[in-house]
């Protein structure tokens, strides 16, 4: 990339892709692909039929669907017609899908008319809720008659580098998610600023509604190489996730540390072809570091920071042996520049804390429809040459080490990072005390046994003397405000809240109580199982399969608040704890289940009927002799049916 220059519009270097390697497999999502050819074709095709509903440059196009080819589809449809995209799952909460449509002036709508997840009337009253007209286009509808070639009667729009490319929802302060916008010379910056080899074979675990895995999908469909990605079911599985990257020999493999650290034990061997692996979003410790070498010691890894405002990554550094704990997020990668200020905006002394702020080609626009935040996070530059430079505020703190990379020091402002998604605390708890029955509510982020973060919402109740709400209500209706990563995992009631000196509630107080009520306190309503469950002695027979499941979803979630029927998912389980979960029984009934299966098998009795089934009647055998001699058990031999291994221990 030359100094001074802008980078080239990723349409156009795809579309020499399209040309020159048209049989070429361009895009895998979970079990279906497209080549080049394929690709270009039916993004031509789903581009003529938004523009004949009238998407223009400029508007915004929303991809409502389950992660799967199509999805990238839609957005380079949107892409060539000068418009920009929006990915959300049917899983997003209704209000989050109107207040983008609201604040974006979102011109239409793309959905899975096959899906039983969108069908057309839940679709059509979605947008008639958000207060302006939205063009509703079903993905199985009239398609155009078929051109000589994808580009015969119509060219790709052509728009100026700051045309917004894309938006993605964080959350917001108030509860309400906000649209990021980012313009499509950040995007083509980013492309152009990779270091990595063209047409390399990559993976990137994430959803597309995120902003990640666009770090890989367009570097790779640029450099005409071949992006792979999980689909909905491969999503949360490690070990589906291993497959897809053995299958397809993947070159350069892209996720957060808490994914990473899932689906490394499944990886053995692999760097015969991963030759790197880059993670961002968390903070990597040194122990993961040592442990991928262990794993994986011809694969690169490599640590990398960004933020959603900043087009996904402008941090990088490689990991060495014996790295520093945590791992440095690194130096800024081409055409970018960093600054570590203070509250007056003064640049931090060597070695000194500062507030992390980026500027450069990688900028995003702003917020879509929201004038002031965008006003606030998103500053002039003072240190740039250019007129009308802006940075961005990131609220992160770091500092520079002694070989000038830059070290995570925590956050200035409320923000949490939830498996790699960053999460705004007053926004979830603003969510919770919506909540007739909770007056006050305040959320944390706590680390579980295998170093992956999750929230602990602790509240308030209204009125103490009502009957409180189970764990499955709360989670209910924080999953209807909230995003999946947003919402609490666990629920602690309390009388009151600690203050700090300073008049605010004191979170290390509420840290320390969650940590004691996690497991030392044996209140069964929060640790224990129900009917007084927890022994280490239960029996491995099918009677005591559900005695023993029970008590590892207790352990993994962290409360004994659900019953034998009750949905892991509805009462705070996620793809984390269901790996946590697979350990536990794969520990005591090895091989009886895959931890996919674990994602249809929900409850505690489909559990425990799939790892214990009810025993076979035996084969009818001849009567015994009238009047048998008694014959004495051997000493030490097992009794009524009793095995020698019944016992469990942890």
């Amino acid at each position: 990339m030359t100094a001074g220059r802008p980078a080239p519009d990723v349409l156009d270097l795809m579309r020499e892709r399209f040309r020159t390697l048209p049989d070429r497999t361009a895009v895998t999502v979970g079990e279906q692909s497209l080549t080049y050819r394929q690709l270009d074709l039916e993004a031509s095709m789903l581009a003529d039929r938004l523009a004949a509903v009238g998407v223009a440059p400029g508007r915004l196009v929303l991809i409502h669907r389950r992660q799967g080819v199509r999805t990238v589809v839609g957005m380079l449809a949107a892409l060539r017609l000068g418009a920009a995209w929006c990915v959300l799952e049917p899983e997003r909460p209704a209000a989050m899908v109107r207040a983008l449509l609201r604040d974006s002036g979102c011109a239409v709508l793309v959905y899975d008319d096959g899906d039983p997840a969108t069908p057309p009337a839940a679709v059509r009253e979605l947008t008639a809720g958000c207060g302006q007209p939205v063009t509703v286009v079903a993905e199985s509808g009239p398609a155009p008659a078929p051109a000589v070639s994808p580009d015969a009667g119509r060219s790709d729009a052509v728009v100026p580098p700051t045309a917004p490319a894309y938006a993605v929802t964080t959350s917001g302060t108030t509860g309400e998610p906000k649209a990021v916008l980012v313009s499509r010379g950040a995007l083509a910056h980013l492309v152009a600023s990779r270091a990595e080899g063209p047409a390399a074979t990559t993976f990137t675990a994430s959803r597309l509604s995120w902003d990640a895995p666009l770090l890989m999908l367009f570097h790779t469909l640029c450099g005409g190489g071949t992006a792979v990605l999980p689909d909905e079911r491969a999503l949360p599985d490690p070990e589906a996730a291993a497959a897809l990257i053995r299958r397809h020999r993947v070159e350069v493999a892209v996720s957060p540390p808490s994914f990473h650290v899932l689906v490394l034990p499944h990886l053995a061997g692999a760097d015969a072809h991963l030759r790197q692996w880059i993670v961002g979003g968390e903070a990597l410790s040194a122990a993961q570091a040592e442990r991928h070498r262990a794993v994986l010691p011809g694969t690169r890894l490599v640590n990398e920071y960004g933020a959603t405002e900043t087009t996904v990554t402008v941090l990088a550094q490689p990991v060495a042996s014996a790295p520093l704990d945590p791992v440095p997020i690194g130096r800024s990668t081409p055409g970018n520049r960093i600054h570590l200020l203070d509250e007056r905006l003064a640049p931090v002394g060597p070695g000194r804390t500062g507030e992390l702020y980026v500027a450069g080609p990688q900028v995003a626009e702003g917020y879509a429809g929201r004038p002031a935040e965008t006003a606030l996070r998103f500053l002039p530059d003072p240190f740039a040459t250019t007129p009308g430079a802006r940075m961005y505020r990131t609220g992160d703190l770091a500092s520079a080490d002694p070989t000038g990379a830059l070290v995570f020091r925590g956050r200035a402002d409320g923000q949490l990072k939830v498996r790699g998604v960053r999460v705004e605390r007053e926004a979830v708890e603003a969510a919770l005390e919506r909540h007739p029955a909770v007056r006050q509510a305040a959320v944390l982020a706590v680390t579980g046994p295998d170093g992956t973060t999750a929230l602990a919402a602790c509240w308030l109740p209204a009125d103490p003397a009502a009957p409180a709400p189970d764990t499955a209500e709360l989670l209910a209706h924080c999953t209807a405000l909230l995003g999946g990563q947003a919402r609490p995992e666990r629920f602690v009631r309390v009388a009151g809240f600690p203050l700090a000196p300073s008049g605010k509630t004191d979170l290390q107080v509420l840290r320390a109580l969650l940590a004691e009520d996690h497991g030392e306190t044996g209140d069964p309503g929060e640790t224990g199982g129900p009917d007084g469950l927890g022994g280490r002695d239960e029996p491995a027979e099918a009677d005591g399969a559900p005695r023993l499941v029970t008590r590892y979803w207790t352990e993994v979630l962290g409360h004994g608040d659900f019953g034998p029927d009750d949905d892991f998912f509805a009462v705070g389980g996620n793809s984390h704890r269901i790996v946590e979960l697979h350990l536990r029984l794969e520990g005591r009934w090895p091989g009886a289940v895959r931890v996919g299966r674990l994602f249809d098998l929900r409850t505690v009795a489909e559990q425990a009927a799939a790892v214990a089934p009810e025993p076979v009647a035996p084969e009818p055998v001849a009567p015994e002799p009238a009047n048998p001699e008694p014959v004495a058990p051997a000493a030490g031999a097992p009794t009524g049916g009793a095995r020698p291994d019944a016992a469990y221990e942890v």
